[in-house]
Formats: C-alpha cells, structure tokens, sequence
C-alpha cells in the first residue's frame, strides 16, 4: 500500500511537474525577499560572561584584620554568590537605568501614547535581554539588538553596572555603620580624656600609683616601728591615712581607664574597617569575556526559514494535488 501511495505521489509530481516548480521557485523567492532587511530587521548578539567574587567587602578584601579567616578577593564566588549576582543584574534597576540611557521606549519603537506601553517595554526588554547561569557556573549576559554596537555596549554597560548597584546597596550600610562607629569612638575618646583630667587632680594632690605608693609606706613604718621612732611612724601613718582617701577613687578611675582604653582598641579596628567600607569600593566581579561588536546577525537565519518554507510548500502541495486526485477518481466512480 505504501509503495502505491509513494508511486501515486510519485506520478502526480511527474504530472504536474512544470506548476510545482513554479510554485517552488516562488514560494522560495518570496521567502528570500520576506526575510530580507526589507521585511525583517536582523537581530545581532553580543554577550559578556563574568563570574562573582566572594568579596563585598573593601576592608575584608583589602585590610583582612581577621587573622583566623584568609580572604582571597579574587577568588570565584560560590552557587549562592552567582544567584545573587543573577537577581542584582535581573533588577529593576539596573533595567531602568539601561532603559533610560539608551531611550529603548524609542528604540523598540514603542509608541509613547499606547496604554500599556510600560509592560510593552518590559516584555521588549525581557526578548533582547537575557541574564543566565552557564554550567560552569557563571551568569552569561545575552543581548539581541538591530543595532550591533548598541548590543555590545549594552551588555558591557549591564555588567558594569552591577559593580555600581552593589557599590550603592553597600555605600547606604556602610555610611551608617561608620557613622556609628566613629560617634563611638569619638565618645570613647572624650571618656578617656575625662578619665585622665581626673586622674591629674589626683596627681597633683601626690598619687602616682597608689598600690606602690602604699606598699612602700606600709614598708617604712615597719621600719620606723622596729626602730621605736613613734614620731616618724606618726608622719608615715598620717601620709598613709592621706593617701588612702583618695588612693580608692584613683585606683577606680585607672582600672576604668584601662578598660576604655582596650575597648578604644577594638573600637580602632572596626573604625578603620567601616571607614574603609564607607570610602573605597572593590571589584565585585571578575569578567572573562566582553562584549564585542558582531558584524553577522543571527536573526533571521535565512538558509533555515527558505529551506522550511520550500518543504512545507511542497509537503503542501501533495496533499493539495492528493485530494484533487482523490476526488476526482471518486467523481468518476460515481459516474460509472
């Protein structure tokens, strides 16, 4: 059966063979001029490929002051690191920025007055602009615009921006946080220097370091009492009583100056650490290829949309000359 319907077909070629190939030629010409230029804009892409670091931070990557943990800024981030870079560069608002910078509402020729133009746009945006993680692990920037440099330099300027969006998210922390701390340290600062005014009004009155003071004292009046000398032991007890008035109050504010002090020290590092954070920025991405200028489009692919239309043309034309064939020997059959 097969074999007879592969020669029926077979036979209604041959017979109409002279219309088919006119029908061929042009349905293959009429889908050489439809997907030229003059009907379809090609489509270019350039693409960047970058990976994450594991480093946000200017003063874990630059300054390192955690002995225990060994921060390599240069080193590839993790899923987690990639996830994230994918939702900052999925953002709306590195999407507004490039929006706005190369005035895509124009661009995609979107009329400005439409009702939904906005969602218009973001769906336009969405179809050009792609941001997808490779197996390797890496977030791959695809951009399709009519405009070769304007691909390449969007999708540059995406990746750079992600640089600058994390910046911004972490100059508004950073800022605060030293804020915090350098009103701490300020404050620890002029606590300190209380502290120590006071510790001069005790100077003066004669305390230098009260435990020495009193235990060298203490050693005189033994030696004064061993010698019966009651009247050097009378002024070494009276200069004893002085100092132990306030020789309490002194240790007190050296023990709270000691504190402060380490405190001070610790308040140093962090200090450094936020003021660094809120001051310098760092890399956030290594990339490993740019987006260059394409000079051949990849849309519309020309070879496969002609070769598509030349067999559903003739798949089309079999059955059309299938059915005539058909009706007409059941007509006949009929007549009979």
């Amino acid at each position: 059966m097969t074999e007879m319907n592969s020669k029926c077909i077979v036979k209604l070629l041959l017979k109409n063979k002279l219309n088919i190939l006119i029908i061929l030629v042009l349905a293959v010409v009429l889908a050489i001029l439809f997907s030229s230029q003059l009907f379809i804009k090609p489509l270019y892409k350039s693409s960047v490929i970058l990976y994450p670091t594991t480093t946000y931070s200017a003063s874990k990557a630059v300054m390192n002051t955690n002995n225990l943990i060994y921060v390599d800024p240069l080193e590839i981030g993790d899923e987690s690191q990639t996830e994230h870079m994918m939702q900052i560069l999925n953002s709306g608002i590195i999407r507004d920025k490039i929006i706005e910078k190369y005035d895509l509402m124009n661009h995609y020729g979107i009329d400005n007055n439409c009702e939904y133009k906005q969602s218009k746009l973001i769906k336009a945006y969405e179809d050009k602009i792609r941001i997808k993680r490779t197996e390797y692990n890496s977030v791959k920037i695809i951009v399709l615009d009519t405009d070769p440099e304007i691909a390449s330099n969007i999708a540059n300027d995406i990746a750079a921006l992600f640089d600058e969006t994390m910046n911004e998210m972490q100059r508004e922390i950073s800022a605060k946080a030293f804020e915090i701390v350098e009103r701490e340290y300020n404050n620890t600062i002029d606590e300190i220097n209380v502290l120590e005014d006071s510790l001069k009004y005790y100077r003066e009155k004669g305390i230098y370091n009260y435990d020495i003071q009193i235990n060298t004292l203490s050693q005189q009046l033994a030696t004064e009492l061993a010698k019966g000398n009651d009247k050097g032991a009378k002024n070494i007890e009276n200069q004893i009583n002085k100092l132990s008035q306030n020789g309490h109050r002194y240790n007190d504010i050296s023990n709270d100056i000691k504190i402060k002090k380490d405190y001070l020290t610790l308040l140093k590092t962090k200090y450094d650490d936020a003021r660094l954070n809120a001051t310098e920025t760092i890399p956030h991405k290594l990339v490993i290829t740019n987006a260059y200028i394409s000079d051949k489009p990849v849309y519309p692919i020309r070879w496969v949309i002609v070769t598509v239309t030349f067999f559903a043309t003739l798949i089309i034309i079999i059955m059309v000359l299938a059915a005539f064939e058909y009706s007409e020997n059941k007509n006949n059959k009929q007549d009979e």
